[in-house]
């Protein structure tokens, strides 16, 4: 974090308003210890000329205080980022308690995505869960790279015509060869079995509740993200029995509009290419990604009850609240379906020692 020096006896830790704090009132040998101290010359314990012992531990327990002192970073696994993900050090140190970076990145290390459908956004998507360290990114679309998905996502146009998923796992490799990649079915959404942490499921025109319900039954959190004419909606991210799931946004959308129910599927079974326009594409990519890893980093993404509408031309988005159905029934899923078989249910999806 930069330290400026903002007037004589003036010194500020950081820009962020989250975290920025200024420490006033400073003599000359305060400011150059705290410099030193920050810089990494000296140690917490080394002494300076000029500053009593007392005041260095007074200044120590303000440092401490602004949750600008931190233990030593663990080490204990290495992130399959690009470089070790030394990119994301700095911005996840500040957004933690203890700083320590290497263990979220860790856990995204050890984490498993998988994302369905593979045009731009999709593509887009999981590069950049791969570039932010996710160690297995499963890929899952049989469909051709067309001239339209070229560019987003690394697509190369020596890759129209070839599988999606086939050739995004080699871009992915390219990207991080310790990334793992695992290839996925023809068709669908991945079952419970074996499950990921995380499902990601990218449709065109409306989202399909059907393709996800056994992701529902078997406990596996998804996230919805749909192309439309000239907007992409990302969401509602699922933890199920936890979040109002797809169903419900379904219901409550026909409450006001009693048609929707045949439109919706007019609209899932039009057959004509799925071409995705670029800046919305990139900027929706760019918000999934933002809450598949908040929720592998341990944290509620945003989109739980609610969704991120992203329009044409200037992609700025929007968040739309959402809720459960009372007519649903997905609030009522236990830890286990009625033959008693236990459900699929990973340790990020039951909120296990997560806030």
């Amino acid at each position: 974090m930069p330290v400026l020096r903002r007037a004589p006896g003036e010194l500020q830790f950081g820009t962020d308003p989250r975290w920025a704090v200024r420490f006033v009132g400073l003599d000359a040998a305060e400011e150059s210890w705290i410099q030193a101290l920050t810089s990494g010359t000296v140690r917490t314990r080394t002494g300076a000329p000029g500053l009593p012992t007392a005041r260095r531990q007074a200044l120590l327990r303000l440092l401490d205080d602004a949750r600008l002192l931190v233990p030593p970073p663990s080490r204990t696994a290495v992130s399959p980022a690009p470089g070790g993900g030394e990119a994301e050090v700095g911005v996840l140190g500040a957004l933690l308690p203890d700083g320590d970076a290497h263990r979220v990145l860790a856990g995204r290390a050890g984490a498993e995505v998988a994302v369905v459908g593979l045009g731009r956004l999709g593509a887009t998507l999981a590069a950049t869960l791969a570039t932010a360290g996710v160690g297995t990114v499963t890929l899952h679309d049989a469909s051709p790279v067309l001239l339209t998905d070229v560019g987003l996502g690394g697509y190369r146009m020596r890759d129209v015509g070839a599988r999606r998923d086939a050739a995004l796992s080699r871009i992915l490799g390219e990207i991080s060869p310790d990334v793992r990649t695992r290839g996925g079915p023809s068709s669908g959404a991945p079952d419970g079995s074996g499950a990921p942490d995380l499902v990601v499921v990218v449709e065109h025109r409306a989202a399909d509740p059907g393709r996800v319900r056994e992701l529902v039954g078997d406990g596996v959190a998804h996230l919805s993200v749909v192309v439309r004419e000239a907007d992409v909606l990302v969401g509602p991210f699922v933890r199920p029995g936890l979040d109002p799931c797809l169903r419900c946004v379904d219901l409550h959308r026909t409450e006001i509009d009693p048609c929707w129910p045949q439109v919706a599927q007019q609209l899932r079974d039009v057959a004509a290419p799925e071409h995705e326009e670029s800046v919305v594409a990139a900027v929706a990519a760019s918000v999934a990604a933002g809450q598949v890893l908040t929720f592998v980093d341990g944290a509620v993404p945003r989109t739980a009850a609610a969704c991120v509408e992203i329009r044409a031309p200037d992609a700025m988005p929007r968040l739309r609240e959402t809720s459960r159905h009372p007519l649903c029934g997905c609030g009522e899923l236990t830890s286990a379906p009625p033959d008693g078989a236990p459900l699929v249910r990973s340790a990020r999806t039951s909120g296990r020692g997560r806030g």
